[in-house]
């Protein structure tokens, strides 16, 4: 392959790559279709370079993620199998889907790092881009009327829960970057707190204290005296707000008060119906169908544990679990510590809202972050110390 067609190839791919990273948010049509473009060239990189090798080498170092998610896989479709007469129209059409939005999409992301089509700070910039256009939307439908700061901002998601998750993302993400440009850091952590707080989602402010609690363990004996001056900042900035701020006072009270918008009752029912069918579930997308009528009135389980159990039962719940103790023990291998927070967030928010089977935003990043976990292994120690 020429340099000039190699240099092509790079640049279209960073270009449907930033397009997908762009359109995550938003779920529209734009996501669906960079998610197969990206597919497609990257299938026919595979074919017309026969880089079979890169393929060869990812799988090698990878082994128990894939036992995992391969037992992932294995667990919706046996649940299913047993549970015909639950399913619903797109039962096998989200496992399909689970394996191309997430696993295929992980290994395409690895084999164009591993052959230097991109850079994680590329990717870091394309993430960063698409949470501040999120922030700028939330902005755009305050001035028109659509968005209420006394309701939370929602942008163009509908949703202050999807908009607090997404921004509770970008101010982890500016945790990362600490290690990278610590001014841009402060500046970014600043305006996406600001986001966050009026998004009045209370799952996504717990999630991100979790994780900057994480952030700040890991990094204490780093921490200098101007960051203990940020962090007093930041603290007066959220008492001012509480103090002077009707709305906002009343969306934490609820918070400390462990008021549950409904979210106990939703469990309890759950836990009953995880208890009649304990070992493999009720199968995917069932939740329309199953013997609780108070249960439909909900989109989930608001749990990400109790969505497992329900739909693949203890067999899916074990294989969920071995994924993710897999993904901490590389982190922890590489001592790549600073992805321990993001870990965190993801970790806290899904027991509260979004699930491990249906939100494609949350699981599209998600399967960022864990490229992000195993990038450093895909690369050998010459190609890291380029970086």
């Amino acid at each position: 392959m020429s340099l000039i067609t190699n240099d092509l190839y790079k640049n279209l791919f960073k270009l449907l790559l930033f397009i997908w990273i762009l359109s995550i948010p938003f779920k529209n049509a734009i996501y669906q279709i960079s998610t197969i473009s990206l597919i497609i060239f990257f299938v026919f990189h595979v074919f017309k370079t026969k880089q079979i090798n890169v393929l060869k080498e990812f799988f090698f170092k990878s082994i128990p993620l894939s036992i995992g998610f391969f037992f992932i896989i294995f667990s919706m479709v046996l649940s299913n199998i047993l549970n015909l007469e639950l399913l619903n129209n797109k039962s096998w059409h989200l496992i399909y889907m689970f394996i191309i939005r997430y696993g295929l999409v992980f290994i395409l992301l690895s084999y164009f790092f591993k052959i230097d089509f991109f850079r994680k700070k590329e990717i870091i910039s394309f993430l960063l881009l698409s949470f501040i256009l999120l922030s700028l939307t939330s902005l755009f439908q305050l001035l028109i009327g659509n968005d209420s700061l006394v309701n939370g901002l929602s942008g163009t998601l509908n949703s202050r829960n999807a908009f607090g998750l997404f921004l509770g993302m970008a101010f982890v993400l500016s945790l990362y970057l600490t290690k990278v440009n610590k001014t841009l850091s402060i500046f970014l952590l600043f305006i996406f707190l600001f986001f966050l707080i009026f998004s009045l989602s209370r799952s996504s402010w717990v999630a991100t204290i979790c994780a900057s609690l994480i952030f700040v363990i890991f990094k204490f004996k780093n921490l200098k005296v101007r960051d203990f001056i940020y962090f007093l900042i930041c603290v007066s900035i959220l008492i001012l707000l509480y103090f002077n701020i009707d709305f906002l006072q009343k969306r934490v009270d609820l918070l400390l008060e462990g008021y549950s918008s409904q979210r106990f009752e939703i469990w309890i029912h759950t836990i009953n119906l995880i208890l009649e069918k304990k070992i493999f579930g009720y199968g995917i997308d069932s939740w329309l169908n199953l013997p609780d009528l108070y249960l439909h009135k909900f989109p989930d389980p608001h749990n990400m544990v109790l969505e497992i159990l329900i739909y693949t039962g203890l067999f899916g719940l074990i294989s969920c679990f071995y994924t993710i103790f897999i993904v901490l023990k590389e982190i922890y291998i590489n001592k790549n510590f600073i992805l321990f927070p993001m870990a965190t967030y993801f970790l806290v928010i899904t027991q509260f809202d979004f699930g491990a089977f249906y939100s494609k935003e949350l699981l599209s990043f998600l399967t960022i972050f864990v490229f992000f976990v195993y990038s450093d292994t895909f690369k050998n120690n010459d190609e890291l110390k380029k970086r």
